[in-house]
């Protein structure tokens, strides 16, 4: 009688102590407090099947969690009708109700997603259709969806509140990747380091050091590759006599070897100056970063 009320106790304890414990995760090392682009980011965990909330003004992992249900298949995504929920970094897009979607199918609301992203186009992954949905209470959480992620109706009401179209992030990995506080702030700091390197070489024009952060695939709107936007680049250094580059605050993101940075960037220039919204899409290429794709939206 006394081991078993022991072990009663100890497992309360464990429960309680985990309940105000915070995590760090690597998929989400910054979230940006400009409010041009600060939103709440959605975190799933497909291994746990739980869903997770980062309100911008707390960059951690709270133990507050919701329920999901997941695709009938194991894996990510690669393919159409292969019933995988993909893994990467997603935009939450639109907001779809009734009558345009059926409630015994979608519950009350659905959110759609950019997959295939940039990285899952660059890996010739198809599909579309991946959206953030809920499903009527009757309806078991049991590997029932075709790849997207689902919640049940009121779970998903909590969340459309914290939601900010075009905003706010869908990250899904099959496990989400705990770090320790200083690991969490190495790995943050060195690509933020990364970051200035980029930024740097950009401004003081060294553009042969400048180009070695771009990937051999690299592309960007709206026909530029590696070649082509170097020249580019040489171009405009031989009409401007300076450049000055600031960069706002960014979110960070995180999956695997692919990172998702996204900033205010302002321009200057002699002969032009510009505001907008800087996507860098970054590889981890044998332990260097390297751009991907990069895109930008003029504010």
């Amino acid at each position: 009688m006394r081991i078993y009320i022991f072990i009663i106790f100890l497992t309360v304890n464990l429960f309680a102590q985990n309940q105000n414990t915070d995590f760090y995760t690597s998929e989400v090392l910054q979230i940006s407090t400009d409010p041009l682009l600060s939103a709440t980011i959605l975190l799933a965990d497909k291994k746990t099947r739980n869903l997770y909330v980062l309100n911008p003004a707390k960059n951690i992992l709270a133990p507050e969690k919701y329920e999901i249900d997941i695709g009938k298949n194991d894996g990510a995504k690669t393919k159409r009708d292969d019933k995988k929920t993909p893994e990467g970094i997603y935009l939450l897009e639109t907001k779809k109700i009734q009558p345009e979607i059926p409630f015994d199918k979608y519950g009350s609301m659905a959110f759609t997603t950019n997959y295939p992203n940039v990285f899952d186009k660059f890996e010739n992954k198809s599909g579309s259709g991946i959206w953030l949905h809920s499903v009527p209470d009757q309806v078991p959480l049991t590997r029932g969806s075709k790849g997207c992620v689902v919640l049940r109706n009121d779970n998903l009401k909590k969340v459309e509140t914290e939601i900010k179209l075009n905003k706010s992030f869908l990250i899904i990995n099959n496990s989400l990747t705990i770090l320790e506080q200083k690991e969490f702030t190495e790995k943050k700091q060195n690509i933020i380091d990364w970051v200035e390197k980029w930024k740097t070489t950009w401004q003081s024009q060294e553009l042969d050091q400048y180009i070695k952060l771009y990937s051999e695939q690299f592309s960007a709107p709206p026909h530029y590759n590696k070649k082509n936007w170097l020249e580019h680049k040489n171009r405009l250094k031989e009409q401007y006599k300076f450049v000055k580059i600031e960069l706002g605050s960014a979110h960070i993101f995180n999956q695997k070897n692919q990172y998702v940075l996204r900033f205010v960037q302002n321009y200057e220039s002699d002969g032009h100056k510009d505001r907008g919204i800087k996507t860098l899409y970054v590889v981890n290429e044998n332990g260097e970063f390297k751009i991907l794709r990069e895109e930008w939206i003029s504010l």
